[in-house]
């Protein structure tokens, strides 16, 4: 348990976004220099790819072309929405693929897995995923340019406003995801500390309906009252992911905790922040995830400068607001998307259950996903630190609840985020010694499409399973929407809506 005087925050904020894995977002980001603080002051290696001629992947061919690590092109507006088409991002038989080198592993303990080819599948398994692609866009030509897109890193100056973030405070090159699969598995581990065994995104009902374990916001309404925490959304409160995986939340007594973005910005000005806020991104109209492109359309399609606007946005709206010296910002990503990292994921995970719940494919959740970028923001860290876990158990989301526990004084949901440590410990300066600069943040331009275009764009892949998650909710047949605003004329027909 840490000390009082590392509990140098009353107002806990993360932002989640989508599909990015640590060595493509961040990667190349100490290429040049190295950081200036290491916690714990062990390893004082950071551990991106600059300089690194060893990391290659293969197409699995006779005889097989090598794809190399390298700098993505970045300098013109579309070079921002790579890759295209989107990565595989499923346990099976994606993950399996880009981390073990075959689709199918063994069910059973994870030290049984097979280590010879770790982290060498990601080519192979982008090959085949570009070639299914060709069934929803005939444009696709699977040539060495497309297929080297899954091995190219961004350099800082792609994205200078995360960069600056990260030097300016702190990134943890040991944050993995809780879950070697998709976004609902990962980002139901973030606030319930468990999927109940559901490894995929279906089905649909089950998610809807009956996955109804505790999650850490009742645990902050039971001890600090009804308006101890708010999830806030970019586009709206309609679309919220939180709500829809978890049906303890569509409660009537905590739908004035769901609030729009603008309402965010309103609270850090007043001074009125709950104690935990959770910030959702846009998902239907001028997408800001940076989730890759299921279909390369621009009234669709989320770069990665859109989702560096709204992290600039979220990051000037705390350190301008009147509680920035009580105020901690986590910045992260649920998964990593099928992109390239060069890190194995540990396999040393904690079961989540008690007793054990045996997941889908017989996965038994005693390893992590692969490593997301995560960074954190505030007066008592220090300029250019590195975080890692002091233990063997690295950082994953579970490290959010455990942190909001160590906190508040909460009691624990599950062995994953009992046995998670604290990221606490990355406020490192004393109480009485807050760092008064908040740096300015650059993002390159970008700029949103007028709504009347937005709403005529496809549905994201990420929109449409939000709407067959509202569908199911409602008891009703998925219906068939054919553009965005479709689909949020629909959401704002429902009444079910967070809210009403």
């Amino acid at each position: 348990m840490p000390t009082s005087d590392q509990h140098r925050f009353d107002h806990l904020v993360v932002l989640m976004l989508e599909n990015r894995s640590f060595d493509n977002l961040c990667g190349y980001l100490y290429e040049d220099e190295q950081p200036k603080h290491f916690i714990p002051d062990r390893d004082r290696v950071f551990r991106g790819v600059a300089g690194r001629d060893d990391l290659v992947n293969d197409d699995g061919g006779d005889p097989p072309t090598e794809y190399r690590v390298q700098k993505a092109p970045w300098e013109k507006t579309s070079d921002m929405f790579a890759p295209y088409p989107n990565s595989g991002e499923f346990y099976e038989p994606n993950i399996n693929r880009q981390v073990y080198g075959t689709d199918s592993v063994p069910a059973g303990p994870a030290a049984a897995l097979p280590s010879e080819n770790l982290m060498r599948g990601f080519v192979q398994d982008y090959v085949r995923v570009a070639e299914e692609s060709k069934k929803w866009d005939g444009d696709i030509e699977v040539a060495p340019e497309l297929v080297q897109q899954i091995m190219n890193c961004f350099p800082p100056e792609a994205v200078p406003g995360l960069s600056t973030i990260a030097k300016s405070f702190a990134i943890s090159d040991d944050w993995f995801s809780s879950v070697p699969s998709s976004t609902w598995p990962n980002r139901s581990f973030v606030h319930s500390g468990t999927s109940r065994g559901r490894v995929v995104n279906k089905p649909t009902t089950e998610w809807a309906l009956h996955h109804d374990q505790p999650t850490i916001f009742e645990r902050l309404s039971d001890k600090l009252g009804r308006d101890a925490w708010r999830v806030y959304g970019e586009e709206s409160h309609l679309s919220s992911l939180t709500w829809l995986l978890h049906p303890p939340l569509r409660q009537h007594e905590h739908r004035h905790c769901f609030q729009s973005f603008k309402h965010f910005e309103k609270d850090c000005a007043k001074g009125t922040l709950p104690a935990y806020s959770f910030l959702e991104p846009r998902s239907f109209l001028n997408p800001n995830d940076m989730h890759p492109p299921f279909w390369l359309h621009p009234n669709v399609a989320s770069s990665v400068l859109a989702g560096a606007q709204f992290v600039k946005e979220v990051y000037d709206a705390v350190r301008l607001g009147k509680r920035w010296d009580r105020t901690l910002l986590v910045i992260t990503f649920d998964e990593h998307g099928g992109l390239y990292d060069h890190v194995p994921p540990p396999t040393n995970a904690m079961p989540p259950d008690d007793p054990p719940v045996e997941g889908d494919h017989g996965f038994l959740f005693d390893r992590f996903g692969l490593r997301v970028p995560t960074m954190f923001v505030s007066p008592y860290i220090e300029e250019g630190t590195v975080i890692r876990a002091e233990g063997d158990t690295p950082f994953d989301h579970t490290s959010i609840i455990k942190t909001v526990c160590e906190r508040w004084d909460l009691e624990h949901l599950t062995e994953r985020d009992r046995a998670a440590p604290s990221f606490a410990p990355v406020l490192t300066r004393a109480a009485d010694d807050p760092r008064l600069e908040t740096p300015e943040i650059e993002a390159r331009p970008y700029e949103r499409l007028p709504e009347p275009k937005a709403k005529q764009g496809p549905i994201s892949h990420l929109g449409s399973q939000i709407i067959e998650l509202s569908a199911a909710i409602a008891g009703e047949a998925v219906p068939v929407l054919k553009t965005a605003g479709d689909a949020v004329r629909h959401l704002f027909g429902h009444v079910h809506r967070p809210g009403k």
